[in-house]
């Protein structure tokens, strides 16, 4: 953790890193995309989804000791949601290397071929902690964007475009009580930001993608939120934070009982919008809120956890905290790891504890940008956290409930 008023210092863009005089048409078909972080959750849709929209090659930043084990970790990643088709063989191009190295861990020849390939970079890759300090986050997710502005602008002129954090938006400034000036065209503000490591790298990343789109680098910025399985089908992933929560709570047999709103966006919906909103050259130097304009609360996802059948006792915030760490059980539940973050005040804030938090980031000029589009971000409710209860039961991540059908 470093503090708020060093952030803006540490966002320096090297100053090799310049535009091209050539155009870029946001528009124009890819024939080439690379993409950061296909291993993870995000971006294996963000894959598929350019797998469907494009007949573009995806060549995919993956750490792994050979081409071979690259690939294999794309396609078990991509398969456990159900997304790997037949034609991802041959159109999916792993590119072995590491967002912490310079130039990605390739030679500069390797680099300087792979950039005259590409047409267009989506950089979703990050290293996700809630407790982490940002001295460990730094190398992946500060330096990691600057390597991929540096990709941008080697060889050929690409678009560029990169997934930030709403929750660089989530912190109070000093003397104001409540959240304020979350429009997407808001510039950035250091007080805003949390004190996590996490979120400070985030916000330092975006900072840079922003000093490129200021000296005329082609980008957007898309800021997600918290990221729930796939509308379509009920696939999630099971590390993340909202699966963490409900398998936890039910094992442990406590939710909170939080009656405020927060946002929860389905995965599917991040990366038709994204895939959708890259492909305007209205996009060209905007920034994106990917929010669920239709809020949920943990209390309600709670009565319907108890109404499939899991005993679940509901308790106010705090002393929800206090009794999963009573009762669960460091070697099986989930939510272990996560209990130090609980008690930093931003937690309560993304699971609604505050009424103020999601109230407080808009979607208006995004949801003005998606008009047309046929892009509508569908409701968490109580049919879909049932579905996601019934993939996690399939998965082997959480026990059934005997005589009960979650459907």
């Amino acid at each position: 953790m470093i503090h708020t008023y060093q952030l803006d210092g540490e966002a320096a863009l090297p100053t090799e890193i310049q535009p091209h005089a050539d155009a870029v048409d946001f528009a124009a078909p890819p024939s080439a995309v690379f993409l950061t972080g296909a291993t993870g959750f995000v971006a294996a849709y963000l894959l598929a989804e350019l797998i469907e929209k494009t007949n573009a090659k995806i060549f995919a930043l993956v750490r792994a000791e050979s081409y071979e084990r690259a690939l294999e970790r794309v396609r078990a990643n991509m398969s456990q949601y159900a997304l790997w088709t037949p034609e991802m063989d041959t159109r999916v191009i792993p590119v072995v290397g590491d967002l912490k190295m310079p130039l990605f861990g390739l030679s500069q020849t390797a680099f300087d071929t792979l950039s005259q390939m590409i047409d267009v970079i989506y950089h979703v890759g990050s290293k996700l902690s809630y407790i982490a300090p940002y001295a460990h986050l730094k190398p992946a997710n500060v330096d990691g964007t600057i390597e991929t502005l540096r990709l941008a602008v080697t060889g050929k002129a690409k678009a560029y475009h990169f997934v930030s954090s709403l929750g660089i938006l989530l912190g109070f400034k000093a003397g104001v009580p409540n959240l304020t000036g979350g429009d997407e065209a808001d510039p950035l503000d250091a007080e805003k930001c949390p004190q996590v490591g996490y979120f400070q790298t985030k916000y330092v990343a975006e900072a840079v993608v922003r000093a490129a789109r200021d000296r005329g680098i082609p980008v957007t910025i898309h800021r997600i939120g918290l990221i729930v399985g796939d509308a379509a089908r009920g696939y999630s992933n099971p590390d993340d934070l909202v699966a963490r929560i409900l398998i936890g709570c039910i094992q442990s047999g406590y939710g909170p009982d939080i009656p405020h709103h927060m946002d929860m966006t389905p995965v599917d919906f991040i990366a038709r919008s994204i895939v959708y909103l890259s492909a305007q050259n209205e996009s060209r130097g905007k920034v994106f809120h990917l929010l669920n304009p239709q809020p949920i609360t943990w209390s309600g996802i709670m009565d319907t956890v108890i109404q499939v059948g899991y005993p679940v006792t509901k308790l106010p915030f705090e002393g929800w905290i206090e009794a999963v760490e009573e009762h669960e059980d460091p070697q099986s539940n989930p939510l272990h790891p996560l209990l130090p973050f609980f008690h930093i005040e931003i937690a309560g804030r993304m699971l609604g504890v505050s009424e103020t938090a999601y109230r407080a980031l808009s979607t208006r000029a995004t949801q003005d940008a998606l008009n047309g589009s046929g892009i509508v971000c569908p409701p968490v409710d109580a049919h879909l956290i049932r579905a996601f209860l019934k993939r996690m039961v399939e998965s082997g991540k959480l026990h059934p409930v005997p005589d009960q059908v979650m459907s």
